[in-house]
């Protein structure tokens, strides 16, 4: 009697012997970082092992996923797509054993939620008071941070939650889910006295002819004018003379002359201005030229949510949409 050859494993089974889930893991980490020094420190792993991992999926996929520049690392087309796909995937178990001890009631409930100041101040800060009512045993930490600084610390897992500006032709990353909760048009403030005031259909070109006085580099407003006049090609025509990390600054140097700015209604309304700075001001409507400020929600894509924090981003996202719907 012949013995019997061992069954052939199925395609299944080989793929999860030999594509581990650690493998994902690297590339996903990696394109996270930008680097593998930097994704082995927070994998806890050696550099070559993760480089070795990398390449095993690289291997096994018969596609090159990076592609290296120094000390840094970019995703191929194949690798953002692959990355793209195996995010969410990551996100969903690395979040299992926290959602499983919650659901036990073994942890702490803590909500980190990153956000401009604009809309901390805003209405928001109503739902913020409602939710701590209703949930008062959940540690809520705010954060303060402009919109690009809220959706890094998103990526970086030191926030939960994240309610920015997604600016037009500026991608957020892929591995987040973006909810709009709003949209605001951009509006130039100047003297009630200066020359633009007077223009009836300004344009792009127009604003331009002016010093301007703008927000940060990492707030939507800002990345969101960048982009559009290097789309115009209009870089060298443009003259900031004041870039401020608050709106009451903004306004006070505009109410002096200084220049122009480039805002939304909503921030202009959010933070204390004196009064008799915003009586000298006028709000010229761009939105023709410069687009809508989209305010959104983002939570990462696949992570098991905490009981918790659906509950905050639900309210947010109910209550935010009602009350720019009743305007």
């Amino acid at each position: 009697m012949k013995a019997k050859h061992p069954a052939k494993p199925s395609d299944d089974r080989r793929y999860f012997k030999e594509v581990r889930f650690r493998q994902i893991r690297a590339l996903v980490e990696t394109a996270r970082c930008g680097s593998f020094a930097e994704a082995s420190r927070r994998l806890g792993m050696a550099t070559p092992s993760v480089w070795r991992q990398v390449r095993a999926l690289e291997d096994d996929y018969g596609v090159q996923l990076v592609a290296a520049q120094g000390h840094d690392v970019r995703l191929t087309e194949d690798g953002e797509r692959l990355v793209d796909l195996a995010a969410p995937l990551v996100e969903g178990f690395d979040s299992l054993k926290k959602v499983f001890s919650d659901q036990h009631g073994k942890a702490e409930r803590h909500l980190r939620m990153a956000a401009p100041a604009a809309v901390l101040n805003s209405t928001l800060r109503h739902i913020i008071a409602a939710y701590r009512h209703t949930h008062p045993q959940v540690h809520l930490s705010l954060i303060d941070a402009p919109s690009r600084i809220a959706w890094q610390l998103l990526e970086t897992e030191k926030a939960d939650l994240a309610i920015v500006g997604a600016p037009e032709g500026v991608p957020l990353p892929s591995r987040f889910q973006a909810e709009l909760l709003v949209k605001y048009p951009f509006e130039v403030v100047c003297l009630e006295s200066h020359p633009f005031a007077k223009i009836k259909a300004p344009k792009l070109r127009d604003i331009l002819k002016h010093p301007l006085i703008l927000a940060s580099e990492d707030s939507s407003s800002r990345m969101q004018f960048d982009h559009l006049v290097a789309k115009a090609g209009l870089i060298d025509r443009v003259n900031v003379i004041m870039t401020a990390g608050n709106v009451p600054s903004i306004l006070n140097y505009v109410a002096l002359g200084m220049g122009v700015a480039i805002l939304t209604r909503p921030a202009t309304e959010a933070l204390a201005v004196p009064t008799d700075v915003k009586a000298r001001l006028i709000y010229r409507d761009v939105s023709a030229c410069l687009g809508h400020d989209q305010v959104v929600l983002l939570h990462p894509k696949g992570r098991h949510e905490l009981a918790h924090v659906r509950a905050f981003r639900e309210m947010v996202v109910k209550g935010l949409r009602r009350k720019e719907g009743a305007k």
